[in-house]
Parts: C-alpha cells; structure tokens; sequence
C-alpha cells in the first residue's frame, strides 16, 4: 500500500485536483507538478506513466502507475521526497476541497486494494517494530 503523501502527489500530478481549488493551491499544485515532470524528465517509461495519468485523472489504474514511479522517485531522491511532501502539506492545509479530493483518493485506493483477488489486505501505516501476516494456517502456532 502507498503511503498517503504519495497518492496526494500523484492525485496532483495527474491534474485533477487544480479543477477543485483556489488561486494559491493551484500555484502550488502546478509547482508540484512542475517537479515531478522535472524528475522524470529523460525516463521515458515515466514520462508515459505521467502522461497517462494527466490524460485521465480518474482512472485509478494509471494514477496507481504513477503513484509507483513517484515511489520509486522518492526513494531516489530523498531531497525530492521532502520538497513534494511539504508542497502537498501545504495545499491540503490551505484548501479543504483539495484535503477531501485526497482523502477520496486514499479511499478509492483503500478499497480497490483490499478487494482485489481472494486475498486479505492488511494495511499498516505506522512504524512498527514486529509484525506478522499470514492466513489459511494449520496447525499451531508459537511466539517466543
């Protein structure tokens, strides 16, 4: 699962979310924008993940597509990480509709991955210093 400033700066990316907000939130939305293009820039397969998004903004597919190539860009970039999560902070603080056109993200994104396949989605958004998955266990099972 993606972590929630992630989705926020995909869900930017893609361009939808200027249609919901003010003048300043637009400003920093496109300078999100602008960044992200900037890092992909000479990456073709990331330069056609962004432009799918951009090309259909609620299409969760490819918006899930560039959420992944941001991921992977962050990781990268740690500097990069830190400038988008403070532009994203910052839009959602000054721009309730731009907050809910988040949230609405993680939520679609919350239930198409926890309805995905015959599997359990267990969702963990928290440091953790031990944790266990599991399922259709026989048996016993013993922790030490």
């Amino acid at each position: 699962m993606t972590d929630p400033l992630t989705l926020a700066i995909a869900a930017a990316a893609a361009g939808k979310a200027v249609e919901l907000t003010g003048q300043p939130v637009k400003d920093g939305i496109v300078a999100i924008s602008r960044k992200v293009r900037e890092r992909f820039r000479g990456r073709p397969a990331d330069e056609e993940v962004l432009s799918g998004a951009i090309a259909d903004p609620d299409d969760a597919e490819r918006v899930a597509r560039l959420t992944e190539a941001l991921r992977r860009a962050i990781e990268e970039a740690p500097a990069f990480a830190d400038d988008l999560q403070s532009a994203v902070r910052h839009a959602m603080d000054q721009d309730p509709d731009f907050r809910a056109h988040v949230e609405n993200r993680l939520q679609q994104a919350r239930t198409a991955t926890a309805t995905s396949g015959d599997g359990v989605t267990n969702i963990l958004n928290a440091p953790a210093e031990k944790v266990v998955q599991m399922r259709d266990v026989d048996g016993g099972i013993h922790f030490h």
